[in-house]
């Protein structure tokens, strides 16, 4: 034990330990003078403003001193008479500087620049060109359009004189739509419409009112004769709406591009506010068309309709106006809210090693997306992998990353607002996107991330997919897809089939003439329906291939001229849940619909489908292939996403009414927050179309006194031989006048009482009457109460002894 004890391991020798290096004073931050964008710009239109008092001073007093006096020489001699213009630019700059902020209309561009830059050019050479100056005197003070009009002038060395006008002429005109950013069809119209106002001054009757821009073009001549003038009847003022209000915008020439937030886009004139001198005194004199429009016959009176107004393409229906529906006001975010939220993701990405800038900001109704501009050298999937992150740092429910966004070199992040504006639909029909869209049956989706409005018309998509969980919106949609055609079309020009098997969503609409059938509530109908679709679609191509037509277009335009062509109106056809067709009779209801979706598009007639449960089995690859136009509503699940989109998104979505757009030329969804219809206004226009008749169902029914009882709207419409141009649409089925309704209701309740047992296929084969009307006879016995409610593939009770 003594020898293992002596023979025990050396202990380490000690560690030579280096003597810490003492910490040097951290340098004291360098003093920095920066000024911020806004004081920059300020100061530079104030310096602006200054130096063109400064000139007018200089012009005016001749007291310039050694430097104003050579300022003065320097710009007459360069600019003759033109030098005049400098002080009036310079302040006019100085002034659209500092008022940028507050007015859209003064924004500072590239192309006003060069627009003021061409006008001036122009000037100086047109005064050149007029008061002919000699060579050796164009360089003297206050002479023509000085050394730079005199070297313009030169072009007419080359093409000419008379040729030499004419350029700087354009070029001035060039420079005057540059400048004040109007088109030249604006300028004619401008111009047109002002010596239209001219004339009436002038030829104005003594003691009228003064003339002014609205009741200018509604004026005439002095009668020739003694006749008293034309009193329009009362209650037929012009209805003005309210233009969209347009949402704060803010630029800068000195800021650096952060946060800009682009202007929306300015509301177009309304119908009523438009082309005041459409039937004025200039018009009238060179048509020869008289100024007032021609008096109705006699004994027609003229009653005022409320809530509507008649077009010039349709005289036989009235339509609604946008004063049936709701304003709403939107929401604003302050530049302080963006700015920071700006800061936030620059700093976000700047702790994770990324370099990005935020270069714009985009604000929608529902969301806010900023457009970032990574570094040189930086992939995108390093954002992309940073989505929590940077909802956690935003403190955001969630945010959607789109890399790239289509047609910019920027990858959007798109984050909610505080609080999401409603988007109502007379805000959409009237934006100026909704009347530049082409199309006849045009579909207001809602507005994008930047507040423009998004449409589309159903020509092109031919088809719509729509698809969402509950409370998703996917309802209001529908809702404000058919209202918006309800709005614009006449039951000549578009008819509706609606298939409703939960009977809570289309049922409202029952009963206005725009349906070819009562809403179909019943499963078993909507394969004979959709069968009676395929065969009108064969029809008509029949028609086509008769008169040597393509399309329903082609044909509506020869069958305005021609009396000899049946009218052939628009047919949408809506299904508001795909999953029950499919789960009764999943292979006969998509062969249907895929043959219409493939073939119906020329002929007319349009799909509109939605579903609750978008998987596999219900939103088919076939059904899929054929609808190329698609509406992802808020769902539950990433594969929710991928079977609507064949993308993921659609799960980040944050409801009422937030969804991504699929348009069929489109490579990439786009996000909308859509329009917004409420059960009221939904309400008011049901009932104005239920109300409305044509004016010769008004005339025949003022004509006659004997009381009659009232029927539903599309009961009582006028007979037609087949074949005539009033020919009515015969569809799937027909409503029950006043009187089959008092010849079969009686044998109803007698069938039924005998047979103890109700169902509308023995009203059909007893009765021998279509399917429709024993529907519609089963309701009515219901409501009556002979029979009792229906239940699950069973006839329905009845209620009633048979005595």
């Amino acid at each position: 034990m003594a020898n293992r004890t002596s023979t025990s391991r050396k202990p380490a020798a000690p560690r030579s330990r280096k003597p810490a290096a003492r910490k040097r004073p951290a340098a004291p931050p360098a003093f920095e003078f920066s000024l911020r964008p806004e004081h920059q710009r300020e100061l530079f239109a104030l310096g602006l403003i200054t130096v063109a008092a400064i000139t007018i001073v200089f012009f005016l007093t001749g007291a310039a001193g050694a430097i104003g006096t050579t300022w003065v020489v320097l710009t007459q001699r360069l600019l003759g008479w033109g030098a005049l213009l400098v002080p009036l630019a310079l302040g006019l700059l100085g002034v659209a500087i500092l008022w940028q902020e507050r007015r859209e209309d003064l924004q500072l561009t590239g192309a006003t620049v060069l627009g003021t830059l061409l006008l001036l050019a122009a000037l100086l050479a047109l005064l050149e060109f007029a008061l002919g100056v000699r060579t050796d005197e164009a360089d003297q003070v206050g002479k023509g359009g000085g050394l730079v009009g005199y070297s313009l002038l030169q072009l007419a060395l080359l093409i000419g004189r008379p040729a030499t006008f004419l350029v700087y002429c354009v070029l001035g005109l060039a420079g005057v739509l540059l400048t004040f950013n109007i088109t030249l069809r604006e300028l004619v119209t401008g111009m047109r419409d002002g010596i239209a106002r001219f004339w009436v001054t002038i030829w104005s009757t003594p003691g009228s009112r003064a003339a002014d821009p609205s009741t200018a073009g509604a004026r005439a001549l002095p009668p020739a004769v003694d006749t008293p003038p034309f009193v329009p009847p009362p209650g037929l003022d012009e209805i003005v709406p309210t233009p969209i209000a347009a949402r704060p915008t803010r630029a800068s020439l000195f800021d650096r591009p952060e946060a800009k937030v682009k202007p929306a886009m300015p509301p177009k004139e309304s119908p009523a506010q438009a082309k005041p001198g459409a039937n004025t005194l200039l018009t009238s004199l060179l048509t020869g068309a008289p100024a007032h429009p021609a008096a109705p016959p006699a004994g027609v009176v003229q009653e005022p309709l409320e809530g509507f107004e008649v077009p010039a393409t349709h005289h036989a229906w009235p339509l609604p106006t946008p004063e049936l529906l709701e304003s709403y006001v939107s929401g604003s975010i302050t530049d302080d809210e963006l700015k920071l939220k700006s800061r936030l993701i620059e700093d976000t990405l700047a702790s994770f090693k990324v370099e990005a800038q935020v270069v714009g900001v985009n604000t929608g109704p529902a969301v806010t997306q900023f457009e970032l501009q990574p570094a040189v050298g930086v992939k995108v999937s390093k954002i992309t992998t940073l989505e929590k992150d940077l909802a956690l740092a935003l403190a955001a429910h969630s945010i959607r990353i789109e890399a790239p966004i289509p047609g910019k070199s920027v990858v959007g992040i798109e984050i909610p607002n505080s609080a999401i504006s409603i988007v109502g639909m007379r805000d959409v029909i009237e934006s100026a996107g909704f009347e530049n869209s082409k199309g006849k049956l045009k579909l207001p989706f809602g507005e994008d991330v930047s507040g423009q409005a998004v449409v589309a018309g159903m020509e092109r998509m031919p088809h719509l997919l729509v698809a969402g969980s509950t409370g998703s919106g996917k309802s209001v949609a529908i809702n404000c897809f058919v209202c918006a055609l309800l709005m614009k079309h006449t039951p000549e020009d578009l008819k509706f089939i609606m298939v409703d098997p939960k009977t809570v969503e289309l049922i409202v609409y029952n009963h206005i003439p725009h349906l070819l059938s009562p809403v179909v509530t019943e499963l078993e109908r909507v394969v004979p329906t959709l069968k009676w679709a395929v065969k009108e679609m064969e029809r008509r191509y029949k028609v086509f291939a008769k008169h040597g037509f393509r399309n329903l277009e082609s044909y509506k335009q020869a069958a305005r001229r021609r009396a000899d062509l049946e009218p052939m109106p628009y047919i949408v056809i809506i299904i508001d849940e795909l999953a029950d067709l499919m789960m009764m009779a999943p292979d006969e209801v998509e062969t249907l619909i895929c043959r219409l979706a493939q073939m119906a598009r020329a002929t007319g007639i349009h799909l509109i489908i939605a579903t609750q449960r978008p998987s596999v089995d219900v939103v088919t690859g076939l059904i899929k292939a054929n609808f190329p136009s698609r509406i992802a509503f808020a769902v539950t699940s990433q594969i929710d996403s991928r079977v609507i989109l064949d993308m993921n998104g659609a799960e980040q979505l944050l409801g009422r009414g937030d969804m991504l757009y699929m348009a069929a030329d489109a490579a990439k969804p786009i996000r909308v927050q859509g329009t917004y219809v409420s059960d009221s206004e939904v309400e008011r226009i049901v009932t104005f179309w239920r109300n409305a008749r044509p004016p010769e169902q008004l005339a025949a029914s003022s004509q006659q006194p004997a009381a009659r009882v009232a029927a539903r709207p599309g009961d009582n419409q006028p007979a037609a031989a087949p074949g005539s141009k009033h020919a009515e649409l015969k569809g799937p089925g027909e409503f029950l006048s006043v009187d089959e309704q008092d010849e079969l209701l009686p044998a109803a309740i007698k069938l039924v009482k005998q047979h103890q047992r109700a169902s509308a296929s023995l009203l059909q084969r007893r009765l021998r009457i279509g399917y429709s009307k024993a529907a519609q006879l089963i309701e009515l016995l219901e409501q009556q109460g002979v029979v009792g409610p229906a239940e699950d593939g069973r006839s329905r009770e009845v209620l009633i002894d048979e005595d």
